[in-house]
């Protein structure tokens, strides 16, 4: 609680911030556009800061990827990655 002069009260809250990963990498691009927070990366999870609050938002935006153009482009990056050397003449 902080007083100033008995005129005015303000209470600070702490907000409770946790720790998220992601393996995907679209998914962790997506959730970067959203504006969520990389705060590190451990083998191949992004790990995300998130404030309490912002749990559920969170994993719905991990949730919306899936049906997104951005999925289906990431999609069509990966299928392309396999295609073998092959020239048509």
């Amino acid at each position: 609680m902080f007083d100033c002069g008995g005129e005015c009260k303000v209470k600070k809250e702490k907000r409770e911030k946790m720790k998220k990963t992601v393996s995907d990498l679209g998914s962790g691009a997506y959730l970067l556009m959203h504006g969520h927070k990389v705060v590190g990366r451990q083998g191949r999870d992004f790990i995300f800061e998130v404030n309490d609050h912002e749990d559920t938002e969170f994993e719905q935006r991990k949730l919306e990827y899936l049906s997104s153009e951005f999925h289906r482009f990431d999609s069509y990056i990966m299928s392309l990655k396999k295609i073998g050397e092959y020239n048509p003449k």
